[in-house]
């Protein structure tokens, strides 16, 4: 044993340890690849939900000033009828509360 040694050749344990390193090197660079890979998702997926989000944002201001274009609107006809035809909006308001009042004693 002592002339192998001297010879330079190494034992055959020397042989798996260098093969056991080389997978393990292979496998972490497997891995930083699959972590690049993840990350690389990751900001993707991040971009795609704030620019979701933005949209959203967006769509619901432009919902929110319809709604209140629409309101103005629905008060403004009220507002005019109640001017043009005041004692008939008085009757149809005493009609609108009397019902009211008889659904509430029920």
């Amino acid at each position: 044993m002592a002339e192998k040694q001297e010879s330079g050749e190494r034992p055959a344990g020397d042989g798996n340890a260098m093969f056991s390193f080389s997978q393990a090197t292979e496998a972490i660079e497997k891995l930083r690849s699959v972590v690049d890979q993840a990350s690389k998702s990751i900001k993707d997926l991040t971009q795609a939900s704030e620019q979701w989000a933005q949209e959203a944002q967006e769509r619901a201001r432009e919902l929110a000033q319809q709604l209140r274009e629409q309101g103005e609107r629905a008060v403004g006809t009220v507002s005019e009828t109640v001017e043009h035809n005041p004692l008939t909006s008085m009757a149809v308001a005493f009609a609108v509360g009397f019902l009211v009042a008889s659904l509430v004693k029920r």
